[in-house]
């Protein structure tokens, strides 16, 4: 992969984490670990046997995996705590008696790139210690490291589909660019009151939002792309001009609240856009949302404006 497929691949994979939670976040651990250890076993719960609290596990390594991703980490401190020791100590019984080694326990947290409490290794050390095991904590950071330790092809089961290339941004389905529109115009966008200023220069506001050269070359590939949308409006009303703006300013919002601060937070926030705004996963619905994101970006209702 070159520098920018690989930049582009890390802003997708850290907007599946903020969007994961709970099984959808175990799923995608899954996925990240069977591509990397083909030894990785995923675990199916089993009635009321369940899943001997493992939701994943190394036979020849003796390494297992217990995987926490509540919808909010903050607050949930004890929880946390709780979780992990009450799910080890049952775990190491479950599948030590029925003559499994148990060698290192992983307790695997969404923390969503925030990072966890200071307890929360405390008490892995704690439990290292009484267990005769080791255990230790993963985070976001840590399974993104193993992600880019696996070959490009892996790389792109795991992100389930090809990196996208802005050269390719280009004719443009009508048939495509309606769905989109009908996707977004059902989004339920609440009301946005503020007055949005006349469209500034469109390079000058990528450098303002300091926007990456591969986000960069998507924006422009979009803008050359405009002239559909232009069309498309002359045959729709002011409403699904102004509904569209709408449910582009309310995903932007969501994601300046939902990414945390980082100095490649305005490209993960271009990529969140990208994926709420498209209904399906595919280039041809991808590089229709890129051109409406081109648009609305020209106009401000996206990101921020020079002044």
């Amino acid at each position: 992969m070159t520098r920018d497929e690989k930049y582009i691949a890390r802003i997708i994979l850290k907007n599946k984490f903020y969007a994961a939670d709970k099984q959808a976040f175990e799923d995608l651990f899954t996925k990240i670990k069977q591509n990397e250890d083909s030894n990785f076993k995923q675990i199916k719960p089993q009635g009321r046997l369940g899943d001997g609290k493992c939701d994943g596990f190394n036979d020849k390594t003796g390494e297992y995996y217990q995987v926490y991703a509540p919808e909010e980490l903050s607050g949930k401190e004890d929880k946390a705590n709780t979780k992990m020791e009450s799910s080890f100590n049952e775990l190491v019984d479950y599948w030590t008696q029925n003559n499994f080694e148990v060698k290192k326990c992983y307790f695997v947290v969404n923390d969503k790139y925030r990072n966890v409490y200071a307890s929360l290794y405390a008490n892995a050390k704690k439990i290292a210690t009484d267990k005769k095991i080791d255990c230790e904590i993963l985070i976001c950071k840590h399974l993104e490291d193993v992600f880019f330790s696996l070959d490009e092809d892996k790389v792109i089961d795991v992100l389930g589909g090809v990196i996208p290339d802005p050269l390719n941004i280009e004719n443009v389905e009508y048939s495509i660019m309606q769905e989109v529109i009908a996707f977004l115009l059902n989004s339920n966008a609440p009301k946005i009151n503020e007055v949005i200023p006349a469209h500034p220069d469109f390079e000058k506001k990528i450098i303002f939002n300091s926007l990456c050269k591969a986000v960069s070359d998507f924006l422009n590939a979009g803008q050359r792309q405009s002239f559909v949308i232009k069309e498309f409006f002359e045959l729709e009303s002011k409403f699904t001009k102004e509904e569209l703006r709408q449910a582009f300013n309310n995903i932007y919002l969501q994601a300046v609240k939902e990414i945390p601060e980082s100095d490649t937070k305005n490209d993960e926030i271009f990529q969140f856009i990208a994926d709420k705004s498209s209904p399906k996963d595919n280039f041809a619905f991808h590089n229709a949302v890129y051109v409406l994101m081109a648009y609305y970006f020209e106009y401000c209702d996206i990101f921020e404006t020079p002044n």
